[in-house]
């Protein structure tokens, strides 16, 4: 297309309809509506090259066209930068194309529109790096959300790529870097591998242009004599296949076509196994295509479908001698991504290594489209294992966005797990186990069940004991041997290189370090009431203590609290057993120089505890000493609690003296601007003060915050504060909670 010439929207519709053969007429008069539609939203607008804007829109609904995707895919496509960089608003898309475009073009804008937003106010201490991270994280999610998001997104990766000699040598770079560390990998995972070796190969020509460059002459200069040693092996291929009888009676059509390596992968494998260019078996191959005709049911289809495969691999090995070693069978183990093909590396004219791939018609649909090939928007891809399995681990995603606070964190796991490499090992009974390389026995074991990982004793692989940090190696068979009475041990943590193995040790640790906590806080209520001579109290009882001072009726939250020194067992005597607990005549709170009374109105001679000097505020304690009185500590004090597991009956309450009744407030919110401001007018309102106000989001991405402050009220007070704020708008939750 000319960048001098403004192209009309019939010009441009006439080069996109024939890529649209496979849609009905009126999908594809929806199409061009949206190519109409986006060529008026991008009048005047012009690329780096010179073009009209419009051109690059057009050559992504192309590109998507050419892996057949879903009509609103299309649209998607040719809209996928007027929400960004136009006036066109996303209630307009929705009105004018249906929900689901709108919900795709706003997916794949989202990543650069939320960057700008997020980074408005950086800083030069922000490095470039965490921006890129947040980007990436934003893009990951939206991904979840819809598949079809992502793929447009490759696309329109895949055509910046194409154009990329327009853009200053530092974004080259830059982009070219980003997409063979995320894009070419994800292209990979949802098994396009159409576009992930052309990502591939624009990426290797602006990162090592030296290399790229060199190695091209370098098959150039031999190029005819591989081109002819190729079309003589098709033609003796060829003509044993059309001989075979089985095959005549098996299948309905046969292709066989010849193809070079792509220069990226030839690169990488030559720079990972350190190989010259000569040692590189599979740079030739050839590509058998395989139609068989279908069996009288689904199971007979399938089973063809398997036969007719291996068949051509037994004509193949019986033309040529098989290279030992580099039979790699796809089918029976297909990769992650769906890819099933059989390799198969042999000698063939004048002494030339040749790769011989043998799939049928659908198997080679799945390789070169992969989830485009069985689209989920489409009736093909009804079995709900099968979608499961496809695209399945787009679920991680989404669990890992609530875990990783960190975008950093987020983008490494993501690339890490799900995108970087793989090993397959195998189960004693033959079933194969998938996981990232760089996997130990910890994460097989984790990945069978979370049981057999946390009575794991040791592991075999091969029949041979190995220790618990071995990386297993594809092909190989791992047991593991199990105990009833064994547990994991905290040194697995740096064995597991997977996030779910780790985070199945770590729930372990924190389910058995509180169990100790709850009965380190029942050992304590149960010592202070048997040095009282006081009844033991009854779960029923304990529910009771629970809701009053805690608004739980678990016991157990009340014993995590006793350990935790947010509730000391006189409050549960005094509810419990009041005239034990309470003097007879009640006199008046104690005041002193420092300002703080003591529970029964104890009057001895207090003190600040130096080792974590409280303030007015704090929540605090009293520790009753060996003839000096009473020491207050902060109520999180670590020595505090050191002493509180040596002796509870000498922990005492205590209140700052005016603050009265200490409560601490949380606040859920949507935030908007003025939202903090309007929370503590309410609180000013009744004349009172917040006491270190905190605010936070509830989570890393979200919109939702988390006001906290510590505040004096009456109980009346309380109630009427809490009915104000619950009137503030955007206002979702009002949480009290009492604090010592």
């Amino acid at each position: 297309m000319s960048q001098a010439v403004d192209l009309s929207p019939t010009q441009l519709w006439q080069a996109l309809e024939p890529k649209l053969h496979y849609l009905p007429h009126d999908l594809r008069e929806q199409v061009r509506v949206a190519l109409e539609f986006a060529y008026q939203a991008h009048v005047g607008q012009r690329r780096k090259s010179g073009e009209p804007y419009i051109i690059h829109p057009v050559a992504v609904a192309e590109i998507l066209a050419e892996l057949g995707l879903d009509v609103e895919t299309l649209m998607a496509g040719l809209l996928h930068d007027t929400i960004e960089d136009t006036e066109v608003t996303p209630e307009e898309l929705e009105e004018r194309f249906g929900r689901a475009v709108r919900k795709i073009v706003e997916g794949e804008t989202k990543v650069s529109k939320l960057y700008k937003l997020a980074h408005a106010a950086a800083t030069n201490d922000q490095p470039v790096e965490e921006k890129r991270a947040e980007d990436l994280r934003q893009m990951f999610i939206a991904m979840a959300e819809d598949v079809r998001i992502i793929i447009v997104k490759l696309a329109d990766r895949l055509h910046n790529l194409r154009t990329l000699e327009f853009m200053s040598p530092h974004k080259q770079q830059r982009i070219a870097r980003e997409t063979l560390e995320i894009y070419a990998p994800l292209a990979h995972r949802l098994g396009i591998g159409q576009v992930k070796l052309e990502l591939e190969d624009l990426s290797f020509r602006y990162l090592e242009p030296e290399q790229y460059r060199d190695l091209e002459a370098r098959l150039k200069s031999h190029q005819a004599e591989r081109e002819a040693a190729v079309q003589k092996a098709r033609e003796a291929l060829e003509l044993a296949l059309s001989r075979d009888f089985i095959l005549k009676q098996s299948i309905k059509k046969v292709e066989v076509t010849g193809r070079t390596k792509h220069l990226y992968s030839i690169w990488k494998k030559m720079e990972r196994e350190g190989k010259a260019l000569e040692q590189i078996y599979d740079l030739l191959a050839l590509r058998v295509i395989l139609d068989p005709k279908p069996g009288q049911d689904a199971e007979e289809t399938a089973l063809r479908q398997k036969q007719v495969c291996y068949h051509v691999l037994g004509l193949a090995h019986a033309l040529w001698q098989p290279i030992p070693g580099r039979v790699k069978d796809y089918i029976a183990v297909p990769k992650p991504n769906g890819y099933q093909s059989l390799h198969t590396t042999v000698i063939a004219v004048n002494g030339l290594p040749l790769e011989v791939q043998i799939r049928t018609l659908e198997m080679h649909r799945v390789a070169e489209y992969g989830i485009a090939a069985h689209w989920l928007y489409k009736q093909g891809l009804t079995d709900p294992e099968e979608l499961k399995r496809r695209v399945g681990w787009l679920g991680s995603i989404q669990e890992w966005q609530q875990e990783y606070s960190s975008s950093r964190d987020f983008v490494e796991a993501v690339t890490r797990e799900l995108l970087g490499d793989r090993v397959f090992v195998f189960t004693p009974k033959g079933k194969i186990i998938n996981l990232p390389r760089g996997s130990s026995p910890v994460d097989f074991a984790y990945h069978i069940h979370t049981e057999v990982g946390h009575h794991m004793v040791g592991s075999k692989v091969n029949g041979r004991i190995v220790p618990l940090s071995y990386e297993l190696q594809n092909g190989e068979i791992v047991e593991i041997l199990n105990a009833k009475t064994a547990h994991p041990s905290k040194d697995w943590m740096g064995y597991a290189k997977t996030r779910s193995a780790k985070q199945k040790v770590r729930n372990f640790f924190r389910a058995f370090e509180r169990q100790e906590i709850l009965e380190r806080g029942q050992r304590m209520l149960e010592k202070y009431f048997k040095r009282r001579a006081l009844p033991r109290p009854l779960e029923s009882q304990l529910e009771e203590v629970g809701r009053k001072l805690l608004k739980s009726p678990s016991p157990e939250d009340l014993y995590l609290a006793l350990a935790g020194g947010r509730v000391v067992p006189q409050q549960v005597a005094r509810i419990l057993s009041p005239k034990e607990e309470l003097p007879v005549q009640k006199a008046k709170p104690i005041k002193n120089e420092l300002g703080i009374r003591l529970e029964s109105n104890l009057q001895v001679p207090i003190k600040l505890a130096s080792c974590c000097s409280p303030a007015k505020g704090d929540a605090i304690l009293g520790y009753v000493t060996r003839g000096r009185g009473v020491s207050i500590h902060k109520a999180e004090c670590p020595n505090l609690r050191r002493l509180m597991e040596v002796d509870p009956g000498r922990i005492v309450l205590a209140y700052w003296e005016g603050l009265g009744r200490v409560v601490q407030l949380e606040v859920m919110a949507d935030d908007r601007a003025g939202l903090l401001r309007d929370i503590m007018d309410a609180i000013a309102a009744l004349g009172k003060s917040a006491m270190g106000v905190n605010s936070n989001p509830a989570s890393p991405l979200s919109s939702l915050f988390r006001i906290s402050t510590r505040i004096d009220v009456t109980e009346r007070e309380q109630a009427t504060l809490d009915e104000r704020l619950r009137e503030v708008t955007n206002v979702r939750e009002v949480r009290w909670s009492q604090v010592l």
